[in-house]
């Protein structure tokens, strides 16, 4: 029993840094949906700035307004390109917390199986002292005495 009662706190501690681990998972995995998020409505303002260039257009437009729908548009598709490569470098990360919350998890899983083990042992032993106490208890009394 003094093995299963050592135990109990370090099952406790993985199991927090289970749940740590999970919790930074799903933090990480919001932030991802916020950016993504972000792409799709970069590319749909890009989208509409190219139609409205379009109708513009068709009525006549200057070369120095061109110019300028034209930088504008290089700056979207900039700023959708570092959006990009933020969720790339989001999904790695995603990648390493799940390996880290994987690794944790198995350790909890092995203690938790080892603590049930060492209980299974604690329960046996216990009980083989209450038989060997009983049966001693049994020998004791004198045979001429009945219940």
């Amino acid at each position: 029993m003094k093995r299963v009662k050592r135990m109990q706190p370090v099952l406790r501690l993985a199991e927090l840094e289970v749940e740590k681990a999970g919790q930074q998972l799903a933090m990480l995995q919001q932030r991802i949906d916020i950016e993504l998020g972000k792409i799709t409505q970069l590319q749909d303002y890009q989208h509409e700035y190219r139609s409205n260039l379009m109708q513009v257009a068709q009525a006549g437009i200057t070369v120095e307004r061109l110019r300028l729908f034209d930088s504008f548009h290089q700056q979207l598709d900039r700023a959708i390109s570092q959006q990009k490569q933020l969720v790339k470098q989001l999904q790695q990360e995603q990648q390493r917390l799940l390996q880290i919350w994987q690794e944790k998890d198995i350790r909890f899983k092995s203690l938790q199986k080892m603590l049930e083990r060492l209980q299974r042992e604690a329960a046996v032993a216990q009980n083989r002292i209450e038989q060997r106490n009983h049966d001693e208890y049994a020998r004791r009394r004198s045979p001429d005495k009945g219940w």
